[in-house]
């Protein structure tokens, strides 16, 4: 075994290197290698390592960044995987980065992303001492079929970590229900206020996972979250151990909200703006408290925390800048029309839709999201759309309402960047998987800003 660590942790040094010298990234292939040399590998370079799991379908990088800003806060050295690769093959790349060529880890703490596919390949590996579970979406048809198929891949996962503390959404009814199934230590996060500002949207979970009863809500956030309750069978949100208690102020660039975690109770600034990050910090903030970790400390690192990679990242563009909001599903993309909604002054939407295998060959779910109400209330009066899809894009922006003479398409990526650099308005572009590393590549060799794995 000895001998086989040392081998795949050589050919992934070695396949790095020479995605480096090519100007890629490298941030998959490499753990690859190694996996196919040894394919017990995460088993073996995880051994000594306090690993946080962070899963689910929408928020996983951004609670990441979170929870990475909070042991900078609190002077914990660690390893993550920064650029997003967070399938089996990218894990094993990002340990490999902090292992020696005999497998010892060069430092003992991992907070790691990881898709909620993939869960069930790697925690019985990783042998972690949290899994964050930030919620469960309807997400690429294609490849996770319905919700319940997701919820069955995570639970799997976690079952495979039984020794691990699990941290759930609570108002998040699908989420929630893992509670029940798992022999682990349980504790919930959640908002224990509705957010007036965000539109319900389309419900990926209206009838309850036990018993098939409708729901019915005390207050929503979003989507299926909230307060939910079955009257048929008592399914219920479970009060949560770290909640947010009241959401003082949501601006364009950051939010106020104040939590409550355990017996303490405390306002925080986040620099990132919409409540699902308020979320994210309260799913964040729950791994700490679950680590044993001082909370308040860490909640003051919040203010400082940096967009992640197309998570409401800023990049300039000609005389502007353009904010890239990744949008992959119809409750991702709502909430970025939420944020939208919340924009002073005029700008100019950039819809980017793609159709490739990271995507998800099925975009139907665009025909979910609510445009409209932002069309009807003149927040969206152009658009410019660009992508293998961008025609579908035009046509559903034409039927939410929007006039087809005010959408521009971009037919070359040549084309999008000189349309988008000689706009005279901020740029706010929303692209799913594929266009976010296409046109953010092509903006960052433009303003020399770093590339995404950096």
């Amino acid at each position: 075994m000895r001998l086989r660590v040392f081998c795949a942790c050589l050919a992934a040094r070695a396949s790095r290197a020479v995605l480096r010298l090519l100007g890629r990234g490298g941030t998959a292939l490499p753990g690859k290698v190694a996996l196919r040399i040894c394919p017990e590998l995460l088993a073996q370079l995880s051994r000594g390592v306090q690993t946080v799991l962070i899963t689910g379908t929408n928020g996983k990088t951004t609670t990441t960044r979170m929870l990475c800003a909070m042991y900078d806060g609190l002077g914990l050295s660690y390893f993550t995987n920064r650029s997003g690769a967070n399938l089996a093959s990218g894990l094993a790349a990002t340990y490999l980065d902090n292992a020696t060529l005999t497998g010892r880890p060069k430092c003992a703490r991992a907070v790691i992303e990881c898709d909620e596919g993939a869960l069930r390949q790697v925690s019985g590996r990783l042998h972690p001492a949290v899994i964050v579970v930030t919620n469960v979406f309807r997400d690429q048809l294609d490849r996770y079929g319905e919700v319940t198929h997701t919820l069955g891949s995570i639970r799997a996962g976690i079952l495979a970590a039984p020794e691990a503390v699990v941290c759930l959404n609570a108002d998040c009814s699908l989420t929630a229900s893992l509670a029940g199934d798992v022999p682990n230590p349980v504790r919930f996060f959640g908002l224990n206020v509705p957010c007036e500002a965000s539109a319900a949207g389309v419900s990926d979970a209206p009838r309850c996972i036990r018993c098939g009863g409708a729901y019915r809500y005390r207050y929503h956030t979003y989507a299926h979250l909230g307060g939910f309750y079955c009257p048929d069978c008592g399914y219920t949100r479970p009060e949560p151990d770290t909640a947010v208690t009241e959401l003082t102020a949501l601006r364009p660039d950051g939010s106020t909200a104040r939590f409550r975690c355990g017996d303490e109770e405390f306002s925080a600034e986040l620099s990132l703006p919409s409540v699902y990050n308020v979320c994210n910090a309260a799913a964040a903030l729950c791994a700490t408290g679950a680590l044993g970790l001082p909370v308040r400390r860490a909640a003051e690192t919040l203010g400082g925390v940096r967009a992640g990679f197309g998570r409401m990242e800023i990049l300039p563009v000609g005389r502007h800048e353009a904010r890239i909001i990744l949008v992959k599903n119809p409750a991702g993309c709502d909430r970025a029309l939420d944020y939208l909604a919340t924009i002073p002054g005029d700008f100019l939407p950039v819809f980017c839709l793609n159709d490739k295998t990271a995507d998800g060959t099925d975009v139907s779910w665009v025909w979910d999201a609510d445009y409209e109400r932002l069309i009807a209330r003149g927040v969206i009066r152009e658009a410019l759309v660009y992508g293998t899809r961008a025609g579908d894009m035009r046509l559903r922006l034409k039927y939410a309402g929007l006039d087809d003479a005010r959408i521009r398409c971009a037919e070359s990526l040549d084309a999008l960047m000189q349309q988008m650099r000689q706009a005279d308005k901020p740029v706010y572009l929303l692209p799913n998987y594929t266009a976010l590393l296409e046109v953010r590549e092509r903006i960052a060799a433009d303003s020399g800003s770093k590339k995404f794995w950096e």
